[in-house]
Protein backbone atom coordinates (compact mmCIF):
# COMPACT_ATOMS: atom_id res chain seq x y z
CA UNK A 1 0.00 0.00 0.00
CA UNK A 2 1.75 3.42 -0.52
CA UNK A 3 1.82 6.14 1.65
CA UNK A 4 0.68 9.59 0.87
CA UNK A 5 3.90 11.59 2.24
CA UNK A 6 3.33 14.58 4.26
CA UNK A 7 5.30 16.99 2.71
CA UNK A 8 4.30 19.60 5.31
CA UNK A 9 7.02 19.12 7.81
CA UNK A 10 10.48 21.48 8.66
CA UNK A 11 12.99 21.07 5.68
CA UNK A 12 10.01 21.50 3.01
CA UNK A 13 9.14 24.80 5.38
CA UNK A 14 13.09 25.32 4.94
CA UNK A 15 13.18 25.07 1.39
CA UNK A 16 10.51 27.01 0.54
CA UNK A 17 11.61 30.24 2.61
CA UNK A 18 14.97 29.45 0.66
CA UNK A 19 12.56 29.73 -2.69
CA UNK A 20 10.78 32.87 -1.77
CA UNK A 21 13.40 34.81 -0.24
CA UNK A 22 15.81 34.80 -3.81
CA UNK A 23 13.55 37.90 -5.12
CA UNK A 24 14.62 39.89 -2.22
CA UNK A 25 18.16 38.74 -2.49
CA UNK A 26 17.70 39.71 -6.31
CA UNK A 27 16.55 43.24 -4.83
CA UNK A 28 18.99 43.78 -2.68
CA UNK A 29 21.80 43.49 -5.46
CA UNK A 30 20.14 45.69 -7.55
CA UNK A 31 20.72 48.13 -4.59
CA UNK A 32 24.03 46.98 -4.11
CA UNK A 33 23.63 46.55 -0.64
CA UNK A 34 26.34 43.89 -1.02
CA UNK A 35 26.97 43.22 2.83
CA UNK A 36 23.74 42.76 3.63
CA UNK A 37 23.29 40.24 0.60
CA UNK A 38 26.40 38.44 1.96
CA UNK A 39 25.50 37.91 5.29
CA UNK A 40 21.97 36.83 3.97
CA UNK A 41 22.90 34.00 0.81
CA UNK A 42 25.64 33.22 3.47
CA UNK A 43 22.50 32.10 5.93
CA UNK A 44 20.52 30.84 3.27
CA UNK A 45 23.48 28.03 2.15
CA UNK A 46 23.55 27.44 5.89
CA UNK A 47 19.41 26.49 5.60
CA UNK A 48 20.19 24.28 1.93
CA UNK A 49 22.49 22.17 4.20
CA UNK A 50 20.09 22.34 7.34
CA UNK A 51 16.98 20.87 5.40
CA UNK A 52 19.03 17.55 4.21
CA UNK A 53 19.95 17.00 7.04
CA UNK A 54 16.57 17.36 9.08
CA UNK A 55 14.84 15.07 6.34
CA UNK A 56 17.57 12.33 6.55
CA UNK A 57 18.33 12.39 10.69
CA UNK A 58 14.57 12.67 11.36
CA UNK A 59 13.17 10.73 8.50
CA UNK A 60 11.32 13.25 6.37
CA UNK A 61 12.73 13.03 3.22
CA UNK A 62 9.89 13.61 0.47
CA UNK A 63 9.78 13.32 -3.19
CA UNK A 64 8.17 16.27 -3.19
CA UNK A 65 10.82 17.70 -0.84
CA UNK A 66 13.58 16.58 -2.92
CA UNK A 67 12.02 18.68 -5.75
CA UNK A 68 11.68 21.70 -3.93
CA UNK A 69 14.58 21.49 -2.84
CA UNK A 70 16.50 21.14 -6.31
CA UNK A 71 14.36 23.67 -7.41
CA UNK A 72 15.32 26.43 -4.30
CA UNK A 73 18.67 25.23 -5.42
CA UNK A 74 18.21 26.15 -8.94
CA UNK A 75 17.12 29.81 -7.99
CA UNK A 76 19.73 30.31 -5.74
CA UNK A 77 22.45 28.93 -8.04
CA UNK A 78 20.95 31.52 -10.56
CA UNK A 79 20.72 34.46 -8.18
CA UNK A 80 24.40 33.89 -6.88
CA UNK A 81 25.36 34.01 -10.94
CA UNK A 82 23.05 37.74 -10.98
CA UNK A 83 25.42 38.57 -8.11
CA UNK A 84 28.44 37.54 -9.45
CA UNK A 85 27.76 39.31 -12.55
CA UNK A 86 26.34 42.75 -11.31
CA UNK A 87 28.30 43.23 -8.24
CA UNK A 88 31.75 41.58 -9.54
CA UNK A 89 32.18 41.82 -13.24
CA UNK A 90 35.62 43.59 -13.34
CA UNK A 91 37.32 40.60 -11.66
CA UNK A 92 35.39 38.10 -13.28
CA UNK A 93 35.40 39.73 -17.48
CA UNK A 94 38.72 38.06 -18.18
CA UNK A 95 36.91 35.13 -17.48
CA UNK A 96 33.26 35.41 -18.99
CA UNK A 97 33.42 32.50 -21.50
CA UNK A 98 34.02 29.88 -18.80
CA UNK A 99 32.04 31.87 -16.45
CA UNK A 100 28.59 31.53 -19.04
CA UNK A 101 29.43 28.22 -19.68
CA UNK A 102 28.85 27.54 -15.73
CA UNK A 103 25.99 29.19 -16.00
CA UNK A 104 25.31 26.91 -19.13
CA UNK A 105 26.15 23.62 -17.53
CA UNK A 106 23.42 24.65 -14.83
CA UNK A 107 20.74 25.64 -16.57
CA UNK A 108 21.23 22.68 -19.64
CA UNK A 109 20.40 20.01 -17.09
CA UNK A 110 17.46 21.14 -15.51
CA UNK A 111 15.58 22.22 -19.09
CA UNK A 112 17.00 18.79 -20.36
CA UNK A 113 15.84 16.99 -17.38
CA UNK A 114 12.01 19.16 -17.60
CA UNK A 115 12.07 18.14 -21.81
CA UNK A 116 12.57 14.13 -20.66
CA UNK A 117 11.30 14.13 -17.29
CA UNK A 118 8.32 16.55 -17.01
CA UNK A 119 10.44 18.03 -13.78
CA UNK A 120 13.58 19.65 -12.49
CA UNK A 121 16.62 17.86 -12.05
CA UNK A 122 16.68 16.28 -8.34
CA UNK A 123 19.16 13.63 -9.14
CA UNK A 124 21.54 14.39 -5.34
CA UNK A 125 24.77 12.95 -6.99
CA UNK A 126 27.63 12.88 -4.02
CA UNK A 127 29.86 14.84 -6.77
CA UNK A 128 26.84 17.41 -7.27
CA UNK A 129 27.30 18.14 -3.93
CA UNK A 130 30.86 18.56 -3.47
CA UNK A 131 30.26 20.99 -6.43
CA UNK A 132 27.79 22.92 -4.90
CA UNK A 133 30.08 23.39 -1.67
CA UNK A 134 33.51 24.54 -4.12
CA UNK A 135 30.89 27.16 -5.40
CA UNK A 136 29.79 27.88 -1.94
CA UNK A 137 33.57 28.36 -1.26
CA UNK A 138 34.36 30.16 -4.48
CA UNK A 139 31.18 32.88 -3.95
CA UNK A 140 32.25 33.58 -0.11
CA UNK A 141 35.79 34.31 -0.94
CA UNK A 142 34.83 36.37 -4.14
CA UNK A 143 32.62 38.79 -2.14
CA UNK A 144 34.38 38.39 1.44
CA UNK A 145 37.93 38.73 0.18
CA UNK A 146 38.33 39.00 -3.21
CA UNK A 147 38.52 37.17 -6.66
CA UNK A 148 41.05 33.69 -6.47
CA UNK A 149 41.79 32.48 -9.90
CA UNK A 150 42.69 29.17 -8.56
CA UNK A 151 39.62 28.54 -6.55
CA UNK A 152 37.69 29.52 -9.97
CA UNK A 153 39.40 27.32 -12.31
CA UNK A 154 39.10 24.38 -9.48
CA UNK A 155 35.07 25.53 -9.40
CA UNK A 156 34.95 25.28 -13.46
CA UNK A 157 37.00 21.99 -13.48
CA UNK A 158 34.49 20.04 -11.13
CA UNK A 159 31.59 21.79 -12.48
CA UNK A 160 32.44 20.56 -16.01
CA UNK A 161 32.69 17.15 -13.71
CA UNK A 162 29.62 17.43 -12.43
CA UNK A 163 27.65 18.29 -15.86
CA UNK A 164 28.93 14.83 -17.69
CA UNK A 165 27.83 12.90 -14.23
CA UNK A 166 24.50 14.77 -14.88
CA UNK A 167 24.07 14.21 -18.11
CA UNK A 168 25.26 10.44 -17.85
CA UNK A 169 22.76 10.01 -15.27
CA UNK A 170 19.68 11.90 -17.03
CA UNK A 171 20.25 9.89 -20.20
CA UNK A 172 20.42 6.47 -18.69
CA UNK A 173 17.22 6.29 -15.87
CA UNK A 174 13.71 6.02 -17.64
CA UNK A 175 12.20 8.07 -14.46
CA UNK A 176 13.60 11.02 -12.24
CA UNK A 177 15.03 9.71 -9.00
CA UNK A 178 16.53 11.72 -5.84
CA UNK A 179 19.64 10.27 -3.73
CA UNK A 180 21.14 8.47 -6.23
CA UNK A 181 24.69 9.07 -5.49
CA UNK A 182 27.08 8.73 -8.22
CA UNK A 183 28.14 6.05 -10.90
CA UNK A 184 30.62 4.29 -8.62
CA UNK A 185 27.00 3.62 -6.69
CA UNK A 186 25.13 2.68 -10.26
CA UNK A 187 27.87 0.50 -11.03
CA UNK A 188 28.21 -1.29 -7.86
CA UNK A 189 24.11 -1.83 -7.84
CA UNK A 190 23.98 -2.88 -11.59
CA UNK A 191 26.72 -5.73 -10.77
CA UNK A 192 24.98 -6.95 -7.96
CA UNK A 193 21.88 -7.27 -9.99
CA UNK A 194 23.48 -9.85 -12.34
Amino acid sequence: MNRKENIYNIPNFISLYRLLSVPFLAYIVLQKKENLFFYWFLFNLFTDVLDGFIARTFNLKTKFGAKLDSFADFAMYLLAMFALIYLKWEELEPYKYSLYLLIFYYVFIDIFSFIKFGEVSSLHLYFSKFNGLLQAVFFLIIFGIGFNKLLYFAVFFFASLSFLENMYFLLKIDKMRSDLKGIYWLQKNTASDK
